[in-house]
């Protein structure tokens, strides 16, 4: 049961971090510079992008099973 629940917070977490990177801009330059920035670290555009989708997906996918496991 406990690892469920953290199974849940650690994709909310994933999920938050991701939408605060991708919904956090003003200027489209901004946009850009946030998505290569996972987890505050530099990368190129193409390691942004991916790490990104990756994180929507565990994220995603730890929430589902959290949930599934608990009820």
């Amino acid at each position: 049961m406990a690892t469920k629940i953290l199974s849940i917070i650690v994709g909310l977490l994933l999920l938050v971090e991701v939408s605060v990177r991708v919904f956090g801009w003003k200027y489209p330059t901004e946009f850009t510079y946030r998505i290569c920035r996972p987890f505050w670290m530099s990368c190129s555009m193409r390691v942004g992008l991916l790490v990104t989708m990756v994180e929507i997906i565990v994220g995603a996918i730890l929430i589902y099973q959290g949930f599934v496991g608990v009820f």
